[in-house]
């Protein structure tokens, strides 16, 4: 069985695993983000020598390597150009792969693969425009147009968590300031959880999303300013896709992310304000699914975009 080594490279955790050509996902490695270049490349490079080293029975040694990856990525698919989450700015990535591996690698930015993923296979399969949106760490959007992901003119389309919310505001980690990414990435409501609310929950070592929703349901000294919190979260949330849907008419939007994970309420208050606020044509016909693939979906597209497993489907 053909397969392609494909990787998920996050804010929080990186996830690799092989992928094979009827989309099924094999020995998946995980290993934490960290932000230090040094032992970033050790952990990538161990994570992928251990999926090499036992490969599963039927699988055949990969020939080649997709990484999708936070950050802005230049159309030769060789490096992080801008990488904001990931200590890669600049970094060679995919000659650093080529180097220790020999596997030919190409280079996605995640939501671009995550959009190429859940067009192949999603529950949105199929539909063109589509439209995907991830809340993680960050905040990742894909756009698939005319059957291939929507790059733009130097590959940096779709950066929307980068757009503006508030002007002067929050800062963002990427140095900007009151972008969307501020209000309602993952890191941002944890971030504001343990400015304003303080110590997490008992028995928790750090605040989570899941635990600002608990907090925010649970009478005490905490409720009031959780509930603060997810509120601007859910403003920022709900205009920045009602947003897109009105800019772009997509004709199905996915929506995914730790984020909605922990926060199962935002994926329903999303659709609605969608629905309330879009007018015309927009809302008629617009399907809004969940991922199918979550991170897998970002494999599938980063495998898709080596044009090895599926030779027709290869990034812009």
């Amino acid at each position: 069985m053909r397969t392609v080594l494909a990787g998920d490279l996050g804010g929080t955790k990186c996830r690799f695993a092989l992928v094979a050509a009827d989309f099924s996902v094999h020995a998946v490695q995980h290993v934490p983000t960290v932000r230090e270049r040094a032992t970033f490349l050790g952990a990538l490079d161990q994570a992928i020598a251990t999926i090499l080293a036992a490969l599963p029975p039927g699988c055949e040694r990969p020939t080649a390597a997709g990484f999708g990856t936070a950050g802005v990525i230049p159309r030769d698919g060789r490096s992080i150009e801008v990488a904001p989450n990931l200590p890669l700015d600049k970094f060679p990535l995919a000659e650093h792969v080529e180097a220790r591996f020999g596997l030919r690698t190409t280079l996605l930015n995640d939501g671009h693969a995550s959009a190429f993923g859940e067009f192949l296979r999603g529950h949105a399969a199929g539909s063109d425009p589509l439209l995907c949106l991830f809340f993680g760490t960050g905040i990742g959007i894909g756009l698939i147009a005319d059957g291939a992901p929507f790059a733009g003119a130097t590959n940096a389309a779709g950066e929307i968590g980068h757009t503006i919310f508030r002007p002067g505001g929050r800062r963002c980690p990427c140095g900007g300031r009151g972008h969307f990414e501020a209000y309602c990435g993952g890191r941002a409501i944890t971030e504001q959880a343990a400015e304003q609310l303080g110590a997490p929950p008992a028995g928790a070592a750090t605040w989570t999303v899941g635990a600002v929703v608990a907090t925010a349901a649970a009478p005490g000294p905490q409720q009031a300013g959780a509930r603060a919190i997810l509120a601007d979260a859910e403003l920022a949330a709900t205009t920045l896709v009602t947003n897109a849907c009105t800019l772009l008419n997509p004709k199905a939007v996915v929506l995914g992310g730790g984020v909605l994970s922990g926060w199962p309420a935002l994926g329903p208050a999303l659709e609605a304000h969608v629905r309330a606020h879009t007018s015309g044509p927009i809302p008629r016909e617009l399907r809004i699914v969940p991922t199918l693939g979550g991170s897998a979906a970002i494999k599938w597209g980063a495998a898709a975009a080596t044009g090895v497993l599926w030779p027709r489907q290869a990034a812009n």
